[in-house]
């Protein structure tokens, strides 16, 4: 069993919104087909890339934009102060990796925010994606091949 296009052309545009979910929902279904599977962190990984290349830039304008305006007086809420303890504590690469737990939009313009001029932050963004991707696909199929025999 293959995936439709329409399956195909829904996982790409579903994963770069919620890259944690949409592989999960696939691989559910396709758990016991290998060329399916791969085919599905694949679709996942371009699909999320594609999202954050686009919020990437989008976060960098917004950085631009914000510079240019007269500063205000800083108002710390609570989600600022977690966004700049993640920023500090993990730097790069941990700020891309949690694409996969917040959403793809949101990590990925907090990249381009924070690490836009790092010439490593669109690469962190690409492995990040195929990492959550490939793992969380076949980590589903795992999972459901040893679950789905139970209920059998």
């Amino acid at each position: 069993m293959e995936m439709s296009i329409a399956e195909i052309i829904s996982a790409f545009f579903l994963s770069g919104v919620k890259l944690l979910f949409t592989p999960m929902g696939f691989a559910g279904v396709y758990a016991d087909n290998l060329n399916a599977l791969f085919q599905i962190a694949v679709i996942s990984g371009l699909g999320s890339i594609f999202s954050s290349v686009l919020f990437f830039f989008l976060g960098k304008g917004l950085d631009k934009l914000q510079s240019k305006k007269k500063k205000t007086k800083s108002i710390n809420f609570k989600r600022n102060k977690m966004i700049i303890l993640i920023k500090n504590k993990f730097k790069l690469f941990g700020t891309s990796m949690t694409i996969g737990i917040i959403s793809v939009p949101l990590a990925s313009i907090l990249v381009g925010k924070y690490f836009g001029k790092n010439k490593m932050a669109i690469p962190s963004l690409v492995i990040s994606s195929f990492i959550w991707s490939f793992g969380i696909t076949y980590i589903t199929a795992f999972v459901v091949n040893v679950i789905k025999p139970l209920f059998a």
